[in-house]
Formats: structure tokens, C-alpha cells, sequence
């Protein structure tokens, strides 16, 4: 078994998507990769009760920007300030989105979200975003991320 696939077969990933082909898409993904242990959501409220509640922390986000009920950027940032108790404030999230705005760009950015995956979503291109946010380590300051403003 190489690294990579150490790395990547070990992470309990969550899917929040309200589109249940995208879902699939990514799951088939996650799954072709390597990930054993795929959760997933439809809402970004379902996602925070998910997150808040699992027994063991979840490994890797992978949220749809635009959901109903809560969307991926909200999430992040409740994730960032610490709002949800049981997961490190600087745990890796990956936005998915079909349209990237200026935006959504700068306040994921400004929230360090971990990557983008632009849909729609291949294995490779999948894989690629999922090593390199899990090779982003920073240290999370939930005061910073308090004071930025996320669309709703």
C-alpha cells in the first residue's frame, strides 16, 4: 500500500449536495479513490447536525455552495469559528460548485477553505484536490474568521 493511498483510504469524508446525481457523482469518486467511509447530506443544516453529532470527527468536507437551508460557505463558517464542538476549527473542506463566483471565491478564501472542485467532478481531479488540502495545514484562529461576512 502506497502513502496516498494510506492517507486517503483512512478519511471519513462528508458529501452536503441538495442535487442527488451530484451526490452519486461524488460518492463514485470518493469511493474510486480510495475513501471507505462516505456520509452524506442535503441541506447545510442536515451537514452541522451531522457534524456535531458523529462520534468520531470528520476527516474531510466536500459541500456545494449553494444548498437549501444553510449554505457550504455558512457551514464553513460555523466550522471555522468553532460552532461545531467536536471538530478541529481547521479540519479540511473542499467547496464543490458548476459556477465559481468572485465572491464565493474570496470568502472561501478568506474562511481558508482547504480547495475547489468545479463540477462537473472526475476521480483525478478529485483526488488531486483531496492531497492537496490535506497537505494545507494552518493554525485556525476562530476570533479572525468571526468577522467575516458570508452570503446567504
Amino acid at each position: 500500500m502506497s502513502v496516498r493511498e494510506s492517507l486517503i483510504e483512512s478519511l471519513v469524508c462528508l458529501i452536503v449536495d441538495d442535487d442527488s446525481h451530484q451526490r452519486a457523482v461524488l460518492k463514485a469518486g470518493l469511493i474510486a479513490v480510495g475513501i471507505k467511509e462516505v456520509l452524506s447530506a442535503t441541506t447545510g443544516s442536515e451537514a452541522f447536525d451531522i457534524l456535531k453529532s458523529a462520534k468520531r470527527p470528520i476527516d474531510l468536507v466536500l459541500s456545494d455552495i449553494h444548498l437549501p437551508t444553510g449554505n457550504g460557505l455558512q457551514l464553513l463558517h460555523a466550522l471555522r469559528t468553532g460552532l461545531i464542538k467536536n471538530m478541529r476549527a481547521n479540519s479540511t473542506f473542499i467547496l464543490t460548485t458548476s459556477a465559481p463566483t468572485a465572491e464565493s471565491v474570496k470568502t472561501a478564501s478568506s474562511l481558508d477553505a482547504n480547495g475547489f472542485v468545479v463540477k462537473p467532478v472526475v476521480p483525478e481531479k478529485l483526488e488531486a484536490a483531496i492531497l492537496k488540502a490535506r497537505r494545507t495545514v494552518f493554525p485556525a484562529v476562530p476570533s479572525r474568521y468571526a468577522a467575516v461576512t458570508v452570503p446567504t
